[in-house]
């Protein structure tokens, strides 16, 4: 036992040269500083990647898993895991970064964005051409003054509250008329600004990247698509616009090779809608951008009860429907539960069989 109390938590080969402040968990320096550069490696989402403890888990500090790395890891941790950084996109043209959204800047007050978004609808509706879409305009500007106005500071989620207030009508009118598309982009990126909480702006600037996916690059003019990088595609999907090169680009095989892949193996995630792509393991993918886990076969919220590892539930089992009848003699369809049958999947070792051998050979 004593043996085992000197080795290396991680290969448990060497004698540990090191102990944790944090947790009294041991390591060797070399196995610790490879662990330390992977999780650096695979923390550039958007999101801030904490740095944890092997064996238990706990947060280590920077101070603390800095002194074992080399500082161009550190360079890399800090450049990547930022609070407040903002979704970019490299124009194909001139490799300029497009960034559609940034955080609320300094110097410009809450009371003054508000008023700028409050003119910003206002020149909307003075733009748009439908009756019915200026209605809906002011409808909005009426109920964004009056939420603006019961209290001083915004709640945890009111910014949110007031995006999916605000921007699905902008949506559905710059649908109607893609005139106004650019003043409602605008009107998305004053709304995300006004976001303070990391998570929730990281969050909301999704959503944006999800209703305007077209921006102009600023260096040369170009628009771009924000969702997977290529040329702005208005009108058509980011999965409709590869069918569409694939078909008009014939005669290069190398370009066709790589379209084909794309359409093989690339589909936005269902939380960010950014092209993402997976060429092998299993249906459990984390996107590493937003941080949303779902399943690869079906797009749904991941979850063991439904979708398994490598068979998903909700696309191999069919729902059974039944219709009843209310009280009011209106007819409701509704799901029954999803009966996954009790079968190991393809790869995942079969512990009902392990079992009842190991009840056979007791």
């Amino acid at each position: 036992m004593y043996f085992w109390l000197q080795r290396c938590s991680i290969c448990l080969d060497q004698t540990y040269n090191l102990c944790l402040d944090a947790c009294r968990d041991q390591f060797c320096k070399d196995c610790f500083s490879r662990y330390i550069e992977e999780t650096v490696n695979q923390s550039w989402g958007l999101g801030v990647t904490r740095i944890k403890c092997p064996v238990c888990q706990e947060t280590i500090s920077q101070s603390e898993w800095s002194k074992y790395v080399s500082p161009d890891i550190i360079e890399k941790y800090n450049k990547y895991n930022q609070p407040y950084r903002a979704f970019s996109r490299y124009c194909l043209t001139c490799e300029h970064a497009v960034s559609p959204c940034q955080s609320r800047s300094q110097g410009q007050s809450r009371e003054s964005r508000l008023r700028e978004i409050a003119e910003e609808l206002e020149r909307f509706s003075a733009t748009t051409q439908s009756p019915n879409a200026k209605r809906m305009i002011e409808g909005t500007l009426t109920s964004f003054l009056a939420s603006c106005q019961r209290g001083s500071t915004f709640r945890i989620g009111r910014v949110q509250d007031l995006y999916n207030q605000i921007i699905p009508i902008l949506c559905k009118v710059t649908s109607k008329q893609p005139g106004l598309y650019s003043q409602a982009s605008a009107i998305s990126k004053r709304l995300v600004a006004l976001e303070v909480i990391p998570e929730a702006w990281k969050q909301t600037q999704f959503w944006h990247v999800a209703n305007f996916p077209t921006e102009t690059c600023t260096q040369c003019g170009d628009d771009l698509c924000l969702q997977c990088g290529e040329y702005a595609h208005l009108g058509n999907s980011c999965l409709e616009n590869l069918k569409l090169k694939l078909k008009k680009n014939d005669s290069d095989t190398e370009l066709l090779s790589t379209i084909q892949w794309k359409l093989n193996h690339t589909r936005p995630c269902p939380n960010c809608s950014v092209m993402i792509n997976r060429d092998e393991g299993c249906n459990k993918v984390d996107c590493l951008l937003c941080g949303y886990r779902f399943c690869w076969k079906c797009g749904s919220g991941w979850s063991q009860q439904t979708c398994g590892f490598y068979q998903c539930g909700e696309t191999n089992v069919p729902a059974a429907t039944s219709t009843t009848t209310t009280a009011a003699s209106s007819p409701i369809t509704t799901i029954q539960p999803v009966v996954v049958q009790d079968k190991t999947e393809l790869g995942v070792p079969d512990m009902h069989a392990i079992d009842a051998r190991r009840q056979i050979n007791t």
